[in-house]
């Protein structure tokens, strides 16, 4: 997006930014890096969608996007699954502490 290339495998830069919470919990992001490559981004993370199910979502302008599930076991464990367009998928315990 914006014309700009990927630096996936080649992050060997700073970067400075904000985040700002918007209405329903949204987490902005904006950041820019020491090369001048803008990434805005996207987050909501515990969505209850039922009473012990919960879902994350993320997505930016660097095409990355993710999409997790929890379901909650105990008050402090949770099964969790998740999927990421670089890591792909996963699954495993979370750990409430």
């Amino acid at each position: 997006m914006f014309g700009q290339l990927s630096n996936q495998d080649n992050r060997k830069v700073a970067v400075a930014g904000v985040q700002y919470t918007l209405p329903m919990l949204i987490v902005s992001e904006m950041r820019v890096d020491t090369k001048g490559k803008i990434r805005l981004q996207l987050r909501r993370e515990d969505i209850p969608l039922t009473n012990r199910l919960r879902l994350n979502l993320m997505g930016n302008t660097d095409r990355e996007y993710m999409a997790g599930l929890r379901y909650v076991v105990t008050k402090y464990v949770s099964l969790s699954t998740h999927y990421d367009s670089d890591m792909k998928y996963g699954a495993g315990l979370t750990f409430v502490y």
